[in-house]
């Protein structure tokens, strides 16, 4: 199962994103290559929704150094971008993070950190080097520095200092020095340097009010609905959320107490709702049909995986299980923010996929099946894993049949409709 599980983080984090689905290797992890693809479309899409996100900056004093940090926010609250300059007489230091998801909880999630450094010399020009360094996962461990990509170059006074067209090294990462440090020095060390953008991130947050919050002044629907974190579209401008059918909300009433941040948890109430929402207008369009009960993208094995195609107007909210997926829904915004509808994935497939394993379907209870969503492209093709685990006895965590199945998301007069295009039998032993 550990196979699966670190498949899971990377692929589920990918195509939340927009990227579409990569072919694993042999071991069911993702090759280098692969995982660089997807922290460099992470970049892009996170650099185009900057002057649409919540600011937060502080700066600092200490003897002739001036460092200022700075924190991005998507409007679904979660930490898009990190940035670190020092300033002084020796010149000028800014590293700046990205990740598929600086505040995830599905553990190790990759990072791209890029560092640029300015020396000032004796003749009034510049000297620039940059490090591009990319950490994903390697021989089966997480947080490996993957591939660094480094420029240098001089610039003549006044000249500027743009490096676009200064090509690329790519360091040979197989003879850098062995790291001598014990596994728990190491260990440690590492952990401090995953932590710091998201500590960082968290700090600026909680020390006062940002330094521009495009939000602020937009009212909207915002006191029926709390978005759901990490389910934000890859263009940062659509959510799910969590929501009421009545028509009052004592949000207060459903504060996670003990949590860091604003989050929310409604699982006793029984008129829960989720909604697609326009995030620059605050604006519900309309119910996904799913009825996830916090705003927690993760309770213990219970968790909520929203999938975005890459133009961010079509996607899949998974709500999850650890033997069994509880709700699956695919839906479709049409252009000028207009919901189209959503339709109930797991319905559409759950008697198909009995029927094509030849195995057993309890027309009264249904099926037991655990989805994992692998892509969600702009046409609408859906491509997913439906399995399902022994939950208990001798068996309990085996895989009892996995299929791979391509759907398609279609409208129809009478609303959304999925099509399945097809199926084929996957190894249990993924």
């Amino acid at each position: 199962m550990f196979v699966r599980v670190r498949k899971d983080i990377l692929i589920r984090l990918g195509v939340l994103i927009g990227i579409p689905a990569l072919a694993c290797s042999a071991s069911g992890a993702l090759s280098v290559e692969e995982q660089v693809k997807m922290l460099a479309a992470r970049y892009s899409q996170v650099e185009d929704q900057l002057a649409r996100s919540v600011h937060y900056i502080r700066k600092t004093e200490s003897g002739y150094a001036t460092t200022v940090e700075q924190a991005w926010f998507n409007g679904a609250g979660d930490a898009i971008k990190v940035a670190v300059e020092r300033t002084g007489p020796s010149g000028r230091e800014l590293t700046e993070y990205f990740s598929l998801d600086l505040d995830s909880d599905f553990g190790w999630a990759g990072l791209f950190m890029l560092s640029r450094k300015e020396t000032p010399l004796q003749d009034g020009g510049t000297q620039v080097d940059e490090s591009r360094k990319y950490f994903g996962e390697k021989e089966g461990s997480n947080g490996q520095l993957i591939r660094e990509l480094k420029k240098s170059a001089r610039f003549k006074p006044g000249e500027s200092t743009d490096t676009v067209h200064v090509p690329n090294v790519v360091v040979d990462l197989r003879r850098q020095p062995k790291d001598s440090r014990s596994d728990e020095e190491r260990i440690r060390a590492e952990s401090e340097f995953f932590d710091q953008p998201q500590k960082i991130a968290t700090a600026l947050k909680e020390a006062g009010p940002p330094d521009s919050n495009p939000f602020a002044n937009v009212k909207g629907d915002s006191d029926k609905f709390r978005v759901i974190h990490g389910s934000a579209s890859p263009d940062g401008r659509f959510a799910i959320a969590l929501g009421f059918a009545r028509e009052k909300i004592n949000w207060d009433e459903f504060l996670d107490e003990g949590e860091e941040g604003n989050t929310y948890y409604a699982e006793n109430e029984d008129d829960i709702r989720n909604y697609v929402v326009d995030l620059t207008q605050q604006k519900i369009l309309g119910e996904t049909g799913c009825n996830y009960f916090g705003t927690r993208r993760r309770y213990n094995h219970r968790q909520c995986i929203v999938t975005w195609a890459p133009d961010s107007l079509k996607f899949v909210e998974l709500w999850d299980d650890k033997w069994a997926s509880n709700a699956c829904v695919a839906g479709k915004i049409s252009p000028g923010s207009k919901f189209a509808g959503a339709v109930d994935l797991d319905k559409a497939i759950e008697k198909k996929t009995y029927a094509f394993v030849k195995k057993r379907f309890d027309e009264e209870n249904g099926g037991s099946l655990s989805l994992q969503v692998n892509e969600v492209s702009n046409d609408g093709v859906i491509d997913l894993d439906a399995s399902e685990y022994c939950a208990s006895g001798d068996c309990k965590g085996e895989t009892i049949f996995a299929v791979g199945e391509r759907l398609r998301l279609g409208e129809t007069p009478s609303g959304l409709r999925v099509d399945i295009l097809k199926m084929r039998r996957l190894p249990n032993d993924r």
